[in-house]
C-alpha cells in the first residue's frame, strides 16, 4: 500500500458512535496548566498553549512545523490527547500517522484535516443526542 494511500484513508473511516455527554466531555476546556504547551525541542517552549480540542486545532494550523514533527515523534500529541481530553479516537489517528514520515507540510495538513474532522465530529454530536 502506497504511503499517500495510506495518508488520504488515515482519519477517514468510520468514526465510531459518540453519545453527547462523552463528546462534551472531549470538547471541554482544561487549565492552562493541564494545556498543551508547544515546544521545538526540549527546552524550547513556542509560548504556546491549547486548554481544549478546538483551540489545539487552531494552534496545530499555525505553530512551527518543527514543533508538530517534535511532538508527534515523542507521542507528546498522543498521550495528551489520551490523558487530558479524553479522545482515545483522536489519540489513534495520530498514532498512525507517526508511522509515516511526512514531510513537515504534509504532516500539518493531515493533523489539521483529521482534527478538523473530529471537531465536526464532535460539535454535531453535542447538538444531537448520538452520532
Amino acid at each position: 500500500m502506497s504511503t499517500s494511500f495510506q495518508t488520504r484513508k488515515i482519519g477517514r473511516g468510520k468514526k465510531p458512535p459518540i453519545d453527547r455527554d462523552k463528546a462534551l466531555l472531549i470538547t471541554s476546556s482544561v487549565p492552562a496548566e493541564k494545556g498543551f504547551h508547544f515546544f521545538t525541542d526540549i527546552q524550547k517552549p513556542t509560548g504556546t498553549v491549547a486548554t481544549s480540542i478546538f483551540d489545539f486545532l487552531e494552534q496545530l494550523k499555525k505553530v512551527d512545523s518543527k514543533s508538530l514533527e517534535f511532538h508527534l515523534k515523542r507521542n507528546d500529541f498522543q498521550r495528551w490527547l489520551r490523558e487530558v481530553i479524553r479522545d482515545d479516537w483522536l489519540a489513534g489517528e495520530f498514532e498512525k500517522l507517526r508511522t509515516l514520515n511526512l514531510s513537515a507540510d504534509k504532516l500539518r495538513k493531515r493533523l489539521v484535516e483529521i482534527t478538523e474532522e473530529r471537531c465536526k465530529h464532535l460539535s454535531d454530536a453535542v447538538k444531537h443526542l448520538t452520532i
